[in-house]
């Protein structure tokens, strides 16, 4: 099950465990709190002890306690299925979680396709859990970590997930999550998916056959009649030579089946060459994000990110060309923010014009198992728990221009929602569309410098200086919905073909 209601698209990691699950010959169901809120309360409600043998959880930082609290109200009404949680939280602080959070019976650590079908199995026969892989579980008062699981070498081998919700996730406007990669190996300062695949043995990056991939494309636009796709993949193109090779492959396997497909992926900027793209883009290839973060590169250099300012531009300017849509992840806030660096950041998200409006608004959060929370916890500036931190600033007048920007972040994002919609209408072109963005993010990226300013010159942000911003960002921004609003007038009676109409990739964080 998953209680969250953050996620409004598939859980493909629960819908990986429901499909092994069902070729093992198990009845597995999957319950989507976020698609489906009604009927996850009402089974919470209504369950009873000797309905299910396994409930399973996917847990993060910011839905375990809400999990803790459901899995309470099932107890109270006497289940005794055995509960079980995973993903980066149980795997990483497996002992930690079941000692803390005594309603858990066990943590699946890595992945779960073949730990979850087996211990549901060990659960209907009575057998041994010291024998199943993977696993932490209870053994009395006693935690018990079972050797670790080996991540599955070949991932042609496992069945398609089962696509119980993505009836639900196309009504509401989305599109299908595929998986073709599991793993990365790169080593950003902040991100746990490295760690989290190699606190199992096989944890570099792995691919699937383009024919696999496209495979699975094709039976879903045949069942479900999409031509949008959306790989959630780490890093889509992997590593060298060999991931380029496997990603060519998937284009070119699309081409050859006369497929008319369009998709999205996430990879590095420093793997974005004009050569391999431009074969992409004629497989299908419409929006590409890239974890860029910063635009000062001595921040870059302090992440791990193992990239320049002058690189991501250089991918941006690739992707342009191409006619294909950049969307960027940043981190406008960091423990280590300097003013300098604000500064910085403006020039960059100016100059690029393609950086989403919220990224203003952006702050980084810690996650258990990176180097960035051993870093800060050597520095004692970590507060809270694993599932639970809280940073501080290193410069008072960063956090002051943090503090007043975050009041506007609501105003900031209704802005970019309306052009992300509007753009995914598909009656502007790529050109007029760019030229919107860049509208659209211009005004808002002046009010943020004459913050910074501010905020440098007062020593501070006064009440003054917070009210005027406020207003400045609201009026910007009202200004611009009335221009959208114009536009999309202009546009009536326009075919919806002239740009991509693919999924924001802010809706797919």
């Amino acid at each position: 099950m998953t209680d969250s209601r953050v996620f409004a698209l598939e859980q493909l990691g629960l819908s990986y465990v429901a499909a092994t699950a069902r070729a093992a010959g198990l009845t597995a169901e999957i319950v989507d709190g976020a698609l489906e809120p009604d009927r996850y309360d009402a089974l919470l409600e209504q369950m009873n002890d000797g309905d299910y043998a396994l409930v399973g959880y996917p847990i993060y930082p910011e839905t375990v306690r809400r999990v803790e609290r459901d899995v309470v109200r099932i107890r109270a009404r006497g289940v005794r299925a055995h509960v079980t949680v995973g993903n980066h939280l149980a795997t990483l602080h497996d002992k930690a979680v079941l000692a803390d959070f005594p309603t858990f019976d066990s943590a699946v650590r890595g992945e779960g396709e073949s730990t979850l079908p087996e211990l549901a199995q060990c659960l209907l026969s009575g057998g041994d859990l010291t024998q199943i892989n993977g696993l932490t579980y209870r053994l009395g008062n006693e935690i018990r970590r079972n050797p670790p699981r080996p991540n599955i070498e070949d991932l042609d081998t496992i069945p398609f997930p089962a696509r119980d919700t993505l009836p639900m996730v196309l009504k509401a406007g989305n599109v299908p999550l595929l998986y073709t990669s599991r793993g990365c190996n790169a080593r950003c300062d902040f991100c746990s998916v490295h760690n989290y695949f190699n606190a199992s043995p096989n944890g570099a990056w792995r691919g699937r056959s383009p024919h696999n991939v496209v495979d699975e494309m094709e039976s879903i636009a045949q069942r479900y009649g999409v031509r949008e796709f959306a790989f959630a993949d780490e890093q889509f193109l992997g590593h060298g030579k060999s991931g380029n090779q496997r990603a060519l492959g998937i284009a070119e396997e699309i081409t050859k089946r006369g497929l008319d497909f369009r998709w999205y992926m996430d990879t590095r900027a420093s793997s974005v060459t004009p050569d391999v793209f431009a074969s992409l883009r004629d497989g299908g290839l419409a929006v590409v994000f890239m974890g860029l973060e910063s635009g000062y590169n001595p921040a870059l250099k302090q992440m791990r990110k193992g990239l320049t300012v002058d690189r991501s531009i250089q991918a941006i300017d690739i992707l342009k060309k191409l006619e294909i849509i950049p969307s960027a992840g940043f981190i406008m806030f960091r423990p280590d923010t300097t003013m300098e660096e604000l500064w910085h950041n403006m020039e960059f998200l100016d100059e690029v014009g393609c950086v989403e409006l919220t990224a203003l608004a952006t702050a980084m959060r810690v996650y258990s198992g990176t180097a960035l929370e051993s870093r800060l916890r050597s520095e004692g500036r970590l507060r809270g728990s694993y599932y639970n931190y809280e940073w501080s600033f290193q410069d008072s007048k960063v956090k002051d221009c943090y503090a007043v920007v975050m009041e506007s972040a609501d105003t900031l994002s209704t802005a970019y929602n309306a052009f992300a919609a509007f753009r995914r209408k598909g009656v502007a072109s790529y050109a007029e569309c760019s030229k919107l963005q860049r509208a659209m993010n211009r005004g808002p990226i002046a009010i943020m410098r004459e913050l910074v300013d501010a905020v440098a010159k007062e020593g501070g942000a006064p009440d003054a200086v917070r009210a005027r911003t406020r207003a400045a960002f609201k009026e910007c921004c009202e200004d611009f919905l009335r221009l959208l609003r114009f536009v999309e007038a202009c546009s009536n009676g326009r075919p919806a073909d002239r740009g991509s109409p693919l999924l924001s990739p802010t809706y797919l964080c």
